[in-house]
């Protein structure tokens, strides 16, 4: 069984978990990453992870992020190992921010979503989504020590202690922000190493940042994309009882999408 440190999510040293990153409204690509759980999810030592992002398509014409969160927000709130963490375009929804994309307002389109899912009930069921984005942990640290957030890392972290309590101060603290947006170009290779130094973790697994399937920063941050890229869709089998101790133990778990 997992454990819940306040945002932090705690995984044991035992099973498999799944990684998936930015589905961004893709229904097709969310159903093929839902059937490869289904071959783990019947052992409870299994988990998977969306690590945020999974509403805002790039276009109204096949955005099916509503569909997609009725899916995650059920799961979530029935199963112990389906594990879902906060992204910046939740964070946006939850916080009235308008967020732009390639031009494109993706606040506004998903509220024009809400009114034709839901017409006269698209303002309760948007306070239901922004209540379910509320409760959503910010990252998970397994025992073979592999942190797993949406971006980051943020700067000046001390403990796994700070991150567990990050939304004290509430949802625009600085710290979270960087949780949430902060790309390759926004820290060095010390500010990487200083937060893994303090979470006492050897690799960081993120999305946020669109790459062809993976890229490796700083040696010791793997980026995935798992629908929304540049290219292949990549995702993480994380053997939770191995051993890890360079990038490369870990790139030995990445699979693709077919």
């Amino acid at each position: 069984m997992f454990k819940k440190n306040g945002k932090l999510i705690e995984l044991p040293r035992k099973g498999i978990a799944l990684i998936v990153t930015d589905i961004h409204g893709n229904i097709t690509d969310f159903k093929k990453f839902m059937d490869i759980w289904s071959s783990f999810e019947d052992d409870e030592d299994n988990h998977i992870i969306l690590t945020g992002d999974f509403i805002h398509a790039m276009g109204r014409d096949n955005d099916q992020s509503v569909e997609i969160l009725e899916y995650v927000k059920f799961r979530s709130e029935n199963s112990n190992n389906f594990h879902v963490l906060l992204g910046n375009h939740e964070w946006a929804t939850m916080s009235n921010k308008v967020l732009f994309k390639a031009g494109i307002n993706q606040t506004y389109n998903f509220d024009e979503l809400l009114k034709e899912k839901f017409q006269d009930n698209c303002k309760e069921k948007r306070d239901e989504y922004i209540e379910f984005f509320k409760e959503l942990p910010i990252a998970v640290r397994t025992d073979n020590r592999i942190f797993i957030s949406h971006a980051g890392p943020p700067h000046n972290i001390r403990s796994q202690d700070e991150i567990a309590n990050i939304t004290s101060e509430g949802y625009d603290n600085p710290k979270l922000l960087e949780f949430l947006w902060n790309r390759k170009d926004d820290f060095n290779k010390q500010v990487l190493k200083s937060f893994l130094e303090a979470v006492d973790c050897k690799m960081m697994v993120v999305g946020h940042t669109p790459v062809n399937g993976i890229k490796v920063v700083h040696k010791n941050q793997l980026i995935i994309s798992s629908s929304y890229g540049k290219g292949k869709k990549a995702y993480v089998e994380l053997d939770l009882d191995r051993e890890i101790r360079k990038s490369k133990d870990l790139l030995k778990m990445v699979k693709y999408l077919k």
